[in-house]
């Protein structure tokens, strides 16, 4: 019988327990995604201080994030609280969203007004509009609804104001919202499909409101007349507010997907044949350049280096194509299987990171080393856009969805993804638990080999 040493049980040790560190899901087992996306989720988490309520560190250079990431981190983490049912992060939902709406109840907090874009605030209000769309307990008191908040911002938006007036980009909603703001005069691509996102959103809240399809409609008959959607359903992302024939033809994936999805909605709404084919253009062209062998991918800056704003695209990728289905179920046949390649590829970039299963920002079947929210965040948006999305979860306590979720507490027990009732789900349990196992399995393999020997 051949022996084992000691020694040559320690590298099969540390393999063994790389394996079982890393993320592990099969993409076509709802149980298994819940699992992986509660450890992303929880992981993302990690990184929100909440020492200014609401957003990541920063913005820089203290820190590496600037404000808008905070409504994108409140967007995933509603997501995931209606795809997984997971409610323990409801009180941080709440309180980050209300601690940002600034004293205009519109997402232009006075801290950080004069540096927010109309896409930012978008963002934010996107995420205030998801809270609504989810039945996510309102924060009640003196606070305004969810709904209230986005529409608030679309308002302000919708306004001469915040256009260019005169020339070949008149009617275009500007990149930044106050003159003295580097960038107010470049027309973004990006804040214009995310106001049409907005608009498009809203309106299913409200059918019989005639206005908001009708401004969406004007938003995309400008972006297809100057060509920022071009004919091939290209989707480019801007041009300088002087001369709006001089497009930067750079794409980036959530340009291109927030326009996917607006139109999706607007075609729900009409059953217009003018929405379908532009549906199913952008449909293909975002696919096709965005998800290069079935795996999503930045290509504006993946093959250099994505700057930190850049690493959260993807997640608002998978997350407008996993809506586009549901208001186009037609789209499915096409989107349903990258979504499926994406995310599996998505969580094998998860085994770095002291804990070895931090995600990476390329999705090319190992860890990169580019930790950050922005690579947690789209690896958690990847793996949510496989599970459907319940319209409410009544958050822990709460007794329903229309109740505040203030009477969340921190000790007292909270739904997890797996339907199990616990006090907490915090790295350093987790750490806990594998350290425990670890040292068992090292162990039984120790005394195995010297019985061996």
């Amino acid at each position: 019988m051949a022996k084992f040493s000691s020694l040559s049980l320690v590298p099969l040790f540390l393999s063994a327990t790389r394996v079982l560190a890393g993320l592990q899901v099969d993409v076509d087992d709802a149980a298994s995604v819940k699992k992986a996306a509660a450890l992303v989720a929880e992981d993302l988490m990690s990184f929100y201080t909440g020492e200014i309520p609401g957003i990541l560190p920063g913005p820089p250079p203290e820190g590496d994030y600037y404000p808008w990431t905070g409504g994108a981190l409140w967007a995933a983490m509603l997501d995931y609280r209606s795809r997984t049912g997971d409610t323990q992060y409801d009180e941080k939902i709440s309180e980050g969203l209300q601690w940002q709406r600034g004293p205009g109840d519109d997402f232009l907090p006075q801290n950080w007004s004069i540096t927010t874009g109309n896409d930012d605030q978008a963002i934010w209000a996107m995420a205030a509009l998801l809270a609504a769309e989810t039945g996510f307990a309102e924060a009640g008191g003196d606070n305004p609804k969810w709904l209230t908040l986005a529409q608030n911002v679309f308002d302000e938006q919708s306004t001469e104001a915040r256009r260019v007036v005169n020339g070949s980009c008149a009617g275009a909603l500007r990149w930044q919202i106050f003159a003295t703001s580097n960038g107010y005069n470049w027309v973004a691509t990006s804040s214009n499909v995310a106001y049409a996102n907005l608009g498009a959103g809203l309106s299913l809240q409200d059918r019989q409101n005639e206005t908001l399809p009708k401004l969406v409609e004007d938003t995309f008959d400008w972006l297809e007349t100057s060509k920022f959607i071009d004919g091939n359903f290209n989707v480019f992302d801007g041009a300088q507010a002087s001369d709006c024939s001089k497009i930067n033809k750079v794409q980036f994936s959530y340009i291109s997907a927030f326009a996917l999805e607006s139109a999706a909605i607007m075609f729900n709404t009409t059953a217009d044949e003018k929405w379908r084919k532009l549906v199913d253009g952008l449909t293909k062209r975002t696919i096709d350049v965005f998800f290069p062998d079935g795996v999503a991918k930045e290509v504006a800056c993946e093959s250099g280096m994505c700057n930190v704003d850049q690493t959260f695209f993807k997640a608002f990728l998978h997350r407008s194509l996993a809506s586009t289905m549901k208001v186009a179920p037609h789209t499915a046949e096409s989107i349903l299987p990258v979504l499926k390649t994406s995310a599996a590829a998505a969580a094998k970039s998860c085994t770095g990171g002291d804990n070895k299963r931090m995600c990476g920002l390329t999705w090319s079947g190992r860890f990169d080393g580019l930790e950050g929210a922005g690579s947690q965040i789209s690896v958690l948006g990847a793996l949510l856009s496989l599970l459907p999305s319940e319209k409410s979860v009544d958050s822990a306590g709460s007794g329903g969805s229309e109740t505040s979720s203030s009477s969340s507490s921190t000790t007292s027990p909270t739904t997890t993804a797996d339907g199990s009732s616990e006090s907490s789900t915090t790295p350093g349990n987790a750490g806990v638990h594998t350290g425990v196992s670890a040292v068992a399995l090292l162990t039984s393999l120790l005394f195995t080999s010297l019985m061996l020997n």
